[in-house]
């Protein structure tokens, strides 16, 4: 599968969200999925993972969609409208998102698209000033962020040094980036990410074994993609927008 970005918010007692802030969330979210190219994936945040009770609907999925909409044009928050909706008997929830004991949760798919990388934590840092009383805990599996690990508080960056090599943790500190530089323009025409091999069985065997090894297909090791030292000579630097960066 593709590199990944993690981003949760525990259900600990010490984070919230409230109704209206989450809608904010909401918009923002949708407003970066639809005004942006995509190549691995979307930014999927949420509060609330919907299954149709196939039990009480059958197939008529329909009648769900009808009912959600009705609620949304009448007023209704993400939340009531759940609530209302398993009230009575038309939808499973799994509340936290896709992770369990999460107020929030969710990934995107970015594989080596770095500008990808840049939109997700731009969205983030800006949730974390429309709720600041929640933590936001990230995960990049690639390079985008310096640390692989931050949490996000209110436009805040902190970094947990027990989380970082020594090494990485002093280039850190001394530059006072934890996100790398990136240029847009590289990721012009970027294709889509795919995790299929185009006739992977008509290749000759020495072939399949050099596919199969080489890891970068999958968006991993993506250094390749920055000019110098995991930052582009010119680009956006998502740095600047921070107000402090912490090491605790």
């Amino acid at each position: 599968m593709a590199r990944r970005i993690f981003y949760r918010v525990w259900d600990n007692g010490n984070n919230f969200i409230s109704g209206e802030e989450w809608d904010a969330i909401r918009s923002l979210q949708n407003w970066y999925n639809s005004e942006f190219f995509w190549t691995g994936g979307r930014i999927k945040f949420r509060r609330f993972v919907v299954f149709p009770n196939y039990d009480s609907v059958g197939t008529d999925t329909a009648k769900i969609r009808e009912q959600f909409s009705e609620l949304d044009k009448a007023g209704y928050s993400e939340e009531e409208i759940v609530n209302e909706l398993e009230k009575k008997g038309l939808i499973v929830v799994k509340r936290g998102g896709y992770e369990d004991g999460m107020i929030a949760s969710g990934f995107t798919r970015v594989a080596d698209n770095e500008f990808n990388s840049f939109l997700v934590l731009d969205f983030l840092l800006k949730v974390s000033r429309i709720a600041p009383t929640a933590t936001l805990e990230v995960l990049d599996e690639g390079n985008f962020v310096k640390t692989h690990t931050i949490r996000l508080i209110n436009g805040d960056a902190v970094v947990k040094k027990s989380e970082v090599s020594a090494e990485v943790l002093n280039e850190v500190k001394a530059s006072r980036r934890i996100f790398a530089v990136v240029n847009p323009n590289k990721y012009d025409g970027h294709a889509e990410f795919s995790n299929r091999v185009i006739e992977f069985n008509e290749l000759q065997p020495h072939e399949r074994v050099k596919v199969v090894e080489d890891w970068n297909w999958l968006g991993y090791e993506s250094k390749v993609n920055f000019d110098f030292n995991g930052d582009d000579f010119f680009g956006f630097d998502l740095n600047q927008k921070l107000c402090h960066l912490f090491f605790i």
